[in-house]
């Protein structure tokens, strides 16, 4: 167990976790505090170098208001394997074996910048039951790339303009009956805007869509939360709703 003391009385709880995914071990976390009961919701880190620790301080927000959460860092970061080619789809795989292992339904996945992606997947498959899906500075990708290894054919899927409106995703979301959330940051030039409104303009079936623009907030939204705290509980309210 990791002590992450807080201000106050209360503190959140860390549990730190090994998570066996196909030949891949998973550095995973539980964060908790007094009063949270089971764990119902899964933070899904974005791309480059960045891990779950990013999430720490709205998870540490969500844990003192009641809301244990678990996350993970996918393989090739923080401090899970990387013993074979990465890609999207074992992103997915990764994702939806922490799913299974560490959360129960009613379920709510938060994925970040690349992993908008990957919990519009998850949230997707019926079975996981996943009621409330949030993106901030949400990606999607060509479908062509999906199965692509990460290296330069990847990258030049990518490269092709405009490549994210081919996403299969958006396919899929239009059965998708659940809550959803796109967090976009007014300052973002990493994610086109138009991603959010297309999500949007495909979730036919939800319970509710919503566009919330995080003003004077570039793409690094999980490093301006450690230091904002009225960003880290503005996100926590807008997962918690």
């Amino acid at each position: 167990m990791h002590f992450k003391p807080t201000a106050g009385a209360n503190c959140a709880i860390r549990q730190d976790i090994d998570l066996q995914a196909g030949v891949e071990t998973l550095a995973c976390d539980l964060i908790s505090a007094n009063g949270c009961g089971a764990v119902h919701t899964l933070f899904l880190h974005g791309a480059g170098q960045s891990t779950r620790e990013r999430q720490w301080s709205v998870r540490e927000t969500l844990a003192l208001q009641g809301r244990a959460s678990a996350a993970i860092d996918f393989s090739g970061h923080g401090g899970s394997t990387a013993l074979s080619p990465n890609s999207l789809a074992k992103r997915v795989d990764e994702a939806q074996a922490a799913l299974d292992r560490f959360t129960e339904a009613p379920r709510t996945v938060i994925g970040v910048s690349m992993s908008g992606e990957i919990a519009m997947r998850l949230a997707c498959r019926p079975e996981n039951r996943i009621t409330h899906l949030v993106t901030i500075v949400g990606a999607i990708y060509d479908g062509a790339a999906f199965n692509l290894p990460f290296g330069p054919g990847f990258t030049a899927a990518l490269r092709r303009p405009d490549s994210w409106r081919d996403a299969d995703s958006l396919a899929l979301i239009r059965g998708y009956r659940g809550r959803i959330t796109l967090i976009r940051a007014s300052e973002d030039k990493v994610i086109p805007k138009e991603i959010a409104e297309l999500i949007a303009a495909n979730a036919h079936a939800a319970e509710q869509c919503r566009i919330v623009d995080l003003p004077g907030v570039d793409h690094r939204v999980s490093e301006r939360s450690a230091q904002d705290e009225a960003l880290r509980e503005l996100l926590a309210k807008l997962i918690a709703d």
